[in-house]
């Protein structure tokens, strides 16, 4: 049995390095296959997720304008964006997005 509270931290520090790094396109479908099928265990990641997916940019330069007016359209204005875009001065950035996702598949006992 996993630790939901691991499990949410891993998956919000996935989120944080996507946000955090712009990417290539092929690097982006790579990661997205590797996420399509996950079930997010926090529902606001998946809302976030899901709006990483249909932004029109991967820059997330971008994102701090597109993701929540994004997440708007689909039904969910209150998300709390502070904690997903950006980092403050203080914070160390994320490890890579790729160690990350393989952290979270042996968290939960998923291989992808």
């Amino acid at each position: 049995m996993t630790d939901r509270t691991e499990v949410v931290k891993a998956e919000r520090r996935i989120l944080r390095a996507l946000s955090a790094g712009r990417m290539e396109p092929t690097e982006w479908i790579e990661i997205h296959r590797k996420l399509a099928s996950y079930s997010w265990r926090e529902p606001d990641h998946a809302v976030i997720y899901e709006a990483m997916v249909k932004a029109r940019t991967r820059d997330p330069k971008h994102w701090q304008e597109q993701l929540p007016a994004q997440t708007t359209r689909m039904g969910f204005p209150d998300l709390d964006w502070k904690s997903f875009l950006g980092l403050s001065p203080i914070e160390a950035p994320e490890p890579d997005v790729h160690q990350l996702i393989r952290a979270l598949e042996l968290a939960t006992g998923r291989t992808g």
